[in-house]
């Protein structure tokens, strides 16, 4: 797409932001001036019934004067900003620069006026006329002044405000950024530790061929964290490969003790979740459903969208929370909650409930957001 028509869609309100401050201002106070000519130029066609143009020029010659002065008035604006420790010794100069101005004003409004109002075939002497402007306008031009500088003062009053929110945001955003990166780095240890130590036990049992076996796939489960340190969500795709490599070690260790079981609904695969969300589940799962039984055991992990939210669910078959299972107070429960918390607010969350035939649910309620499609496709090439 050219520059062009990307000009050509920008809205209105996104043109004037491209419009410089002193622009803009001067553009306000010409049409403030036009507006404040109009009614007089109109008394005064009222009072004798011709030359409107020639009467609305005349009226809008005191605020053309003041467009040649305006540079130099908003640079004395800007060097004096009534905003500060010193706004009460701006004010001063500036009150007194006003008198300059006002001065400076008329001496531009004398010559122009001269002509248009033919002093010289009126005979009045341009020392006379003058001082008759000085007298008549002097008063009048501190006042227009004045009104430049408020106006002036109040637009560097909403831009300092609208600095300061987004100074706001920005720091709000660092914070967020800080909290749940401090999160994750205190969950990856925890994991990577649990993971490691299912390898031990095989190394220990003397179960070569499964430790090697292990091995490699807590090597996929290394790079794979590496790979997304950076990335605070991820598609329910990648979440769920990484918790099929840690149940597949953790299948290599229980051998047939444990069955595994991974059913998300298809359309939920590109969805939005962050990352490592379920690995403390599947975790908590494995420690105090499947290791507390003498049977079989069972995890199931389930994704299912209902409306706008994600509900994903780690199910397992263990002796549940009032038999001694975990209460949900351990640091990858209670590390999952403060990170939903912090990616989207208190109304969605984590929670744990006994099944009614036995064993514990884990259930996450997300917001249902689709993963960017570049996203996820860079995903796969990386681990092709």
């Amino acid at each position: 797409m050219s520059h062009a028509e990307d000009r050509e869609e920008e809205t209105p309100l996104e043109l004037l932001a491209r419009v410089p401050p002193t622009v803009r201002v001067w553009a306000l106070g010409m049409a403030a001036g036009v507006l404040g000519a109009v009614p007089h130029a109109l008394g005064a066609y009222a009072r004798e019934p011709r030359d409107f143009a020639f009467k609305l020029a005349l009226e809008l010659v005191p605020y053309s004067a003041w467009a040649l002065l305006g540079p130099w008035l908003l640079a004395l604006f800007r060097s004096l900003p009534l905003a500060g420790p010193r706004w009460a010794r701006h004010g001063l100069v500036l009150l007194g620069a006003g008198v300059g101005f006002a001065l400076a004003h008329v001496l531009l409004l004398a010559p122009v006026l001269s002509v248009l109002q033919s002093w010289e075939a009126r005979r009045v002497s341009f020392l006379d006329g003058l001082t008759s402007l000085l007298l008549e306008r002097g008063a009048a031009g501190f006042f227009e002044y004045l009104l430049l500088l408020a106006a002036w003062t109040a637009l560097a009053a909403a831009r300092r405000v609208r600095e300061q929110e987004v100074e706001e945001l920005r720091w709000a955003a660092r914070l967020a950024e800080a909290r749940l990166q401090a999160l994750r780095s205190q969950l990856e240890p925890h994991f990577l530790f649990n993971t490691l130590n299912a390898v031990t036990g095989l190394v220990r049992q003397e179960r070569n061929p499964e430790a090697v076996e292990a091995l490699a796939e807590l090597g996929h489960l290394l790079r794979a964290s590496l790979e997304g340190r950076g990335d605070h969500e991820v598609p329910l795709a990648e979440e769920l490969e990484m918790v099929r490599r840690y149940l597949g070690i953790e299948q290599l260790r229980f051998g047939r003790k444990l069955d595994v079981l991974l059913e998300p609904d298809p359309e939920t695969l590109g969805a939005r979740v962050p990352s490592l969300i379920l690995q403390p589940l599947v975790e908590n799962a494995v420690k105090h459903g499947t290791s507390r039984r003498a049977s079989r055991g069972r995890i199931l992990v389930r994704a299912s969208r209902w409306g706008e939210r994600l509900r994903l669910e780690v199910r397992d078959d263990g002796p549940g929370l009032r038999a001694g299972g975990s209460g949900g107070t351990g640091i990858g429960v209670a590390n999952t909650r403060d990170r939903i918390r912090e990616l989207y607010g208190e109304g969605y969350g984590l929670t744990l409930e006994d099944l009614a035939e036995g064993g514990v649910r884990a259930r996450l309620e997300l917001p249902y957001l689709e993963a960017p499609a570049r996203a996820q496709d860079g995903k796969e090439r990386s681990r092709g």
